[in-house]
């Protein structure tokens, strides 16, 4: 495996369990007579399709389909997330105003969401690499 290609899965890993955690305080901040689920759908969402991408990414050698869509999905998953949390914090923001702790919360993801994209998209593998077959592949 390339170094390139597991740095690309550990990075959307750790933006997975930060997404996970953010969820789970998101809950947390939730008013005790409404339903937290709401609050942590979207970030849990986020960060259940982005740790199966990351996953998948890893499968490049053994089955080239599965891992392109793995590498491809895995770098949308954060530009979504950083759009679809900005989105949030911006109706939480005319709601409860700029200091609430879901506010910035999401605020926090979706900045961190586009840093992901970027350091994603410059450590994925080179194409030359995602093409070659596997060292131990006999012809």
């Amino acid at each position: 495996m390339h170094w390139r290609l597991a740095l690309f899965t550990v990075i959307g890993l750790v933006y997975a369990a930060a997404l996970t955690g953010a969820g789970l305080v998101a809950w947390r901040f939730t008013d005790p007579q409404k339903s937290g689920l709401a609050n942590a759908a979207l970030p849990l969402l986020l960060a259940a399709a982005l740790a199966l991408c990351s996953v998948m990414a890893l499968w490049i050698r053994k089955d080239r389909v599965i891992g392109m869509i793995g590498i491809h999905a895995g770098l949308l998953v954060p530009l979504i997330a950083a759009v679809a949390l900005a989105w949030r914090a911006w109706e939480r923001w005319q709601v409860d105003g700029i200091g609430s702790p879901q506010v910035i919360l999401l605020g926090i993801c979706a900045v961190l969401g586009a840093f992901v994209f970027a350091s994603m998209l410059r450590t994925r593998p080179p194409k030359e690499q995602r093409l070659a077959p596997a060292p131990d592949a006999k012809p």
